[in-house]
Order: structure tokens, then sequence, then C-alpha cells
């Protein structure tokens, strides 16, 4: 019976270890949205950018438009 105890506090620990050494992403982390060039405001902008650097790159690389925080 201890044994068990002892390997489920073990177990838990390594778990929540994880969580601290290994943060996910924050969940309001920024997100930035290109809309590229010839792209229609109701069209479907790329929203997966985590930074406007990324997000500007792309757009440049994809020939012109512009980039934008979302907000959600």
């Amino acid at each position: 019976m201890l044994r068990s105890k002892l390997a489920l506090v073990v177990a838990m620990l390594l778990s929540a270890m994880g969580f601290v050494c290994y943060p996910e992403n924050s969940a309001n982390a920024a997100r930035f949205c290109a809309q590229l060039r010839g792209g229609t405001a109701v069209g479907h902008p790329d929203c997966s950018f985590s930074t406007l650097d990324a997000c500007r790159a792309r757009v440049r690389h994809r020939g012109g438009g512009h980039c934008y925080r979302l907000r959600a």
C-alpha cells in the first residue's frame, strides 16, 4: 500500500515538473494575421503567426499585403 502511494506521488511530481519546465504557449498569446494583396476582406486570412516579423516575411514572400494583430 505504501509503495503504491509513493509511486503515485512520484508520478504526480514528475508530471508537474513537466508543466513547469516545458510550458506550452500561452493561451492568450498574440497572434498575427496576413492579408495578402488581392484577397478580399471576407476571405480567410492566414492567422497562424506568433510574431509580426514572421507574418511580414510571409507577406513579402507571397507578393505583398499587410499584417495585423488578431483581436479575439
